[in-house]
């Protein structure tokens, strides 16, 4: 599996987006907490009325296509191994790791990303990673990787819906990148279908591509 430039691992299976410029930096634990709290604590999701994002938690009250509720956590002592644990199918490997936990190293030891699991009804089912470029202001969102046996159920598409939302409230946050394999069927239809579009820029082997924070907001 190659590697796109600072030496980024390439992210994600099925919904695949690899690492931001080298210039993006993560956020430490502390920092979290004040994001989650600052990124709207009293909103309220029109499709699960009263849901709303408490501290270590993203919750905008979606639901996949089984009903369960679709949230983000803070990587913590009590979820780090589930997520570890989190796998693509094998026909998925040409575009994801073998195992979430190359994201989760990736996150600690790169000081780059911020990994968060995703959790359908309290369950994790999958690994997903944001970041931020300080020298253009772009966020970008990586690594996200479904377990294999939940794929198919809209999971990660939710996952990926709570996340943007999240970022287009920064601020700061005028766009929200991503890049996956332009061999990557799925991947672009899902991302298209969420607002994104393609750019001129690459990474390594991979197309990126674009959406303003306010459709973002709109999504």
């Amino acid at each position: 599996m190659t590697e796109p430039p600072g030496g980024m691992t390439r992210p994600a299976a099925v919904l695949p987006c690899p690492a931001p410029p080298r210039h993006a930096r993560g956020r430490d634990s502390a920092a979290w907490h004040a994001q989650v709290r600052a990124a709207g604590g009293g909103n309220h999701s029109p499709e699960r009325p009263g849901v709303r994002t408490l501290t270590g938690v993203i919750d905008r009250g979606l639901a996949d296509r089984a009903g369960r509720g679709v949230a983000l956590h803070e990587i913590d002592d009590d979820n780090w191994r589930d997520v570890a644990d989190v796998a693509p199918l094998d026909d998925q490997r040409r575009f994801a790791p073998a195992l979430a936990a190359r994201y989760l190293l990736l996150s600690t030891r790169g000081q780059v990303w911020t990994s968060l699991a995703v959790s359908a009804d309290g369950a994790v089912v999958g690994h997903v990673m944001w970041a931020r470029d300080d020298e253009d202001g772009t966020y970008w969102v990586g690594g996200m990787l479904t377990d294999g046996p939940q794929q198919g159920k809209g999971t990660g598409r939710a996952a990926v819906r709570t996340l943007l939302a999240w970022l287009a409230e920064r601020d700061d946050c005028e766009e929200i990148r991503l890049s996956y394999d332009p061999d990557n069927v799925a991947a672009e239809r899902l991302y298209s279908s969420l607002g994104f579009r393609r750019t001129a820029d690459t990474e390594g082997d991979e197309v990126v591509a674009a959406l303003p924070a306010r459709a973002a907001r709109r999504g």
